[in-house]
C-alpha cells in the first residue's frame, strides 16, 4: 500500500532530509516517489534503508553506475538535479559517495549557482511589475508573495554559502 507524505526541505537542508528519510524507513517507511514536497512511501517493516541525496546538474550512466557499484540503490530524483539513493541499514560496508569535504563543497557550490540563477530570474520576472506599479490589490497580492518568496531564497542562499564555508574551512 502506497503512503503520501508532504514535507518540504530547502536545499541547504539534505542532511535533514536524508535523515527523516531514514527514520521514516526504520518505521517501515520506505521512499518510492518524490514530487513536489509529496513523498510517497511502500510499507514493508522488513526492511530497513538508510538514504543519500546528491545533487548532480549530469546524472549520466557512469553517474549512476559509480553509486550502484558502491552498494547504493537509485530510487528517485526531483528535477533532474537531486537523486534519492538508498542502501540497506544492515550494509555497514557502505559509505557515502562524496563524502570528502571537497567534493560535497562542490555540491553545495553547484546549488548556490543553480538557485542563483533561478533568484536572478524571479527578480527579472517582477521587474515589470515594480515599473507598472500602480497599487492595485492583485499588484500587492503578487509583490506580497514575491517578496515572500525572495526571503525564502535569501535564507537559503545564506546557508548554502555558510555550508560552503564550513566545508572549506575543514
Amino acid at each position: 500500500m502506497a503512503i503520501k507524505k508532504f514535507r518540504l526541505f530547502l536545499a541547504s537542508g539534505l542532511e535533514k532530509e536524508e535523515q527523516w528519510l531514514t527514520e521514516m524507513s526504520a518505521k517501515g517507511l520506505h521512499m518510492k516517489k518524490y514530487k513536489l514536497g509529496f513523498y510517497t512511501f511502500e510499507e514493508d517493516p522488513n526492511k530497513a534503508f538508510v538514504y543519500q541525496i546528491d545533487f548532480q546538474r549530469l546524472a549520466t550512466e557512469d553517474y549512476m553506475q559509480l553509486y550502484e557499484d558502491a552498494g547504493w540503490e537509485h530510487v528517485n530524483h526531483s528535477i533532474h538535479l537531486f537523486h534519492y539513493f538508498r542502501t540497506e541499514a544492515s550494509n555497514d560496508s557502505v559509505t557515502k559517495i562524496y563524502s570528502d569535504y571537497e567534493s560535497v563543497r562542490e555540491s553545495y557550490k553547484g546549488m548556490m549557482r543553480f538557485y542563483l540563477i533561478l533568484f536572478a530570474l524571479l527578480l527579472l520576472s517582477q521587474l515589470s511589475g515594480w515599473l507598472t506599479w500602480k497599487g492595485y490589490a492583485l499588484q500587492i497580492f503578487t509583490m506580497a508573495l514575491s517578496v515572500s518568496v525572495a526571503i525564502l531564497y535569501i535564507y537559503m542562499l545564506i546557508a548554502l554559502k555558510r555550508k560552503i564555508n564550513f566545508y572549506k574551512r575543514n
